[in-house]
Order: structure tokens, then C-alpha cells, then sequence
């Protein structure tokens, strides 16, 4: 992997910042990105912005009308798009930098690439450039309106996940989706000038470990530790910075320190996860866990013991509800159980508010993943 180069003075940042969007695209080659913006839907629904050229099943050249709106459906073994029947698999090529679509009340500039699937669903991928697509992470991972090293950490954070996903295979199609399960992306329009700033100050930039990409990771808030990788996911032979570190930074974090309480149907829920169990919650406890992050949880329902994956578990009671796994401790009380925990997510790599209050005391965003990601190294993707 390359090593870090610096290869723009700041001041060209800075007239950067004011530059329209629009020309964005047009401003480096980029390494192209397939996000999954419309998976597996019956049709979806799009307005043209600019001009954009697509070729019918015959190979006929068509052309978008700017400001029309226009449905993408499945067609016996072809995709329809108005009057016109397009291919099962159909592009939708921008003819300028200024062209976009806007789906769901949001811009996505670039060309798309529409598939109809075997279950006769119609899938949508916006192709874009990966700079181009930071735009739209960035500001939607973390608050645009925080210190701006803070947010340069999470712009180098978000592009390794980007360059990272390239390497996968991916069944669908696409590289990345648009939601948490991948990286909140939310499209591209008036990106504030701090979200700007921190993915052009920190254009390329990417976290390796050992000769190779760095599978990185980031949450909201760690609750005064970071998870080792390993131990939450099962991972073998977790890479050093992965596994974990002490973080005082995260303490102004509304969720630093919570307590939730659940009934002991809810319980009983989450652990059956489907079977029916019958009989009481006759115990429940924190089984094995490290930093105070739970790996599993024991229970009896009547008279059977479980041992239940402490982050299924979560999922299953609702994780904007029982928001870590960080657990301090739990506390039987009448009709259900209190949990003390800290932090927010999974726990793994970045601590998204811990780098906010790293930046608030002056520490650069190198300084801030080399805290976060022990041993890592800072490069340039040629």
C-alpha cells in the first residue's frame, strides 16, 4: 500500500468548499462504486434532473426528458420505463456532470444500472465515484455541525469501508446498500462545506494493516471501551487494531451511561427467538464478556436452559432499545429485568463520539484513528 502524500496545499480545499456541486463528478477520475439504492421493489419511481440517455431492447438510443418523472417495472422478461421496453438489464447514462436522479425526495447523481431479478422484482444501482459518494455518507454517519477532524476521521473511516466492500463478492449486484446494514448514504445535494472539507482534505486516504486493507469499523459511542472484533463477531485471530481500547473521550455521549427496563414476555421473546418455550423466566445472567461487552447470555424458561448470542439478543429486543451490549449489570425487578449499560452499537473500531470530543481537544484526525485503530497505517490509494 502506498504511503501517505499530501498532494494538495489546504488553501485549494478551501476555494474547493465553494465549488457547486454539480461539478463535483466532473472534478478527478474516481474509482466507481455500485450502491444499491431501489433492492428487489416491485417498481420504483424517479424524476430526471439534466439529461440522461438510456437504449431500448433493440439497442435504440432514448432520451429522458429533464424534469419528467418516470416508473421502472418489470415486463415479462423485460423492464418497461413509460411507452419504451428496455432490457432486463438497463443503463441509465448521465450525459453531463450536472445530471441526476432524485428518488424518495433525494438526488443521486451519476449513471444507474436497473435489474430485473429472477423474482420479477426491478432493482436499482447508482454507479458512482467514491469521493462522490462520501458526500453522501459523511453528513448522514455524523453531525456535519462537529469538529472537523472528528469529521475527517470518519471520512477516512467511511472511504476504507467503501474500498473495503470492493474486494467482497456481492450477490445483488451492488457493492454497497444505502442503509446501516452497509453505511448510511442519502444521496447528494447541498452537502453542508464542513462535510466537503473533511472528504477533500482527506481525499483517498485509507487505513491498512500488515501490507493490506484494514476492515474497519465505527459506532456511535463505546461507553468508555471499544469491543474486540473477535469477541463480538466470533472472529479468529483478531488484527491488533481491532481488539479494543480505552476511550475517556466519549463521556459527553448522551449514551455513555443508560438503563432500560424489559418485561419478562419481552424477555422470554428475544430468547426463544421463534420456538415456543413453555414456563416461566426462571433466571437470566450475563454469560461470558470482555470490556463488559456480553458475548452470550444464559437463561431458563421452565425447564429449559439457553444460552442465547448476546448480540441476536439484541437485535431481537430492538437494538435502538437495549442500545449495546455493553452491559454493567442486570437486575431482576417485578414483572421484568433492568439493564445498566454504556455506549451505543456494536462497540468495534471508531468511536464516533469519542472522536468528536478527541477533536474538541485539539487532536488532529491522524492522532485520532491511530488511537482508534492501534498499529494501523495511513495511506493514499493511487
Amino acid at each position: 500500500m502506498p504511503g501517505f502524500s499530501n498532494q494538495f496545499p489546504k488553501v485549494a480545499f478551501l476555494v474547493l468548499a465553494l465549488i457547486s456541486l454539480a461539478h463535483l463528478n466532473a472534478w478527478s477520475h474516481e474509482r466507481l462504486i455500485r450502491v444499491g439504492i431501489v433492492p428487489q421493489a416491485d417498481s420504483f419511481v424517479f424524476t430526471v434532473q439534466g439529461h440522461y440517455q438510456t437504449l431500448d431492447f433493440l439497442g435504440r438510443p432514448k432520451n429522458l426528458v429533464d424534469g419528467k418523472t418516470y416508473t421502472v417495472k418489470p415486463s415479462a422478461k423485460l423492464l418497461s420505463l413509460g411507452r419504451w421496453t428496455l432490457p432486463a438489464k438497463a443503463w441509465l447514462k448521465s450525459q453531463d456532470p450536472r445530471s441526476a436522479l432524485w428518488i424518495g425526495g433525494r438526488r443521486y447523481p451519476g449513471d444507474f444500472l436497473v435489474l430485473l431479478n429472477p423474482n420479477k422484482t426491478v432493482t436499482g444501482i447508482e454507479i458512482i465515484g467514491i469521493e462522490t459518494y462520501l458526500l453522501g455518507v459523511v453528513g448522514h454517519e455524523m453531525d456535519a455541525s462537529w469538529p472537523l477532524e472528528a469529521l475527517k476521521a470518519q471520512a477516512v473511516v467511511a472511504r476504507t469501508f467503501a474500498y473495503f466492500q470492493l474486494e467482497q463478492s456481492h450477490p445483488h449486484g451492488y457493492d454497497l446498500g444505502d442503509d446501516a446494514g452497509s453505511q448510511v448514504y442519502g444521496g447528494v445535494n447541498q452537502t453542508p462545506k464542513n462535510i466537503i472539507l473533511a472528504v477533500h482534505e482527506t481525499k483517498g486516504e485509507v487505513l491498512g494493516y500488515q501490507g493490506k486493507l484494514l476492515s474497519v469499523y465505527y459506532h456511535s459511542c463505546c461507553g468508555g471501551h471499544t469491543a474486540d472484533a473477535g469477541w463480538v463477531w466470533g472472529f479468529k485471530n483478531t488484527p491488533r487494531p481491532l481488539r479494543g481500547v480505552r476511550d475517556p473521550y466519549c463521556k459527553f455521549s448522551p449514551y455513555y451511561r443508560w438503563k432500560v427496563f424489559f418485561r419478562s414476555d419481552e424477555i422470554k421473546a428475544a430468547l426463544e427467538s421463534r420456538r415456543l418455550i413453555g414456563g416461566a423466566l426462571k433466571f437470566f445472567k450475563i454469560g461470558s464478556r470482555k470490556y463488559d461487552y456480553a458475548k452470550n447470555f444464559k437463561a431458563q424458561i421452565g425447564d429449559t436452559p439457553l444460552s442465547v448470542d448476546a448480540n441476536r439478543f439484541r437485535l431481537a429486543l430492538g437494538a435502538s432499545s437495549l442500545k449495546s451490549v455493553r452491559i454493567f449489570s442486570i437486575k431482576r425487578e417485578a414483572g421484568g429485568i433492568e439493564f445498566s449499560g454504556g455506549g451505543s452499537g456494536h462497540g468495534v473500531g471508531l468511536c464516533q463520539w469519542g472522536a468528536r470530543g478527541q477533536a474538541m481537544r485539539g487532536r488532529s484526525y491522524e492522532k485520532i484513528l491511530k488511537f482508534y485503530f492501534p498499529g494501523s497505517v495511513l495511506s493514499v490509494v493511487e
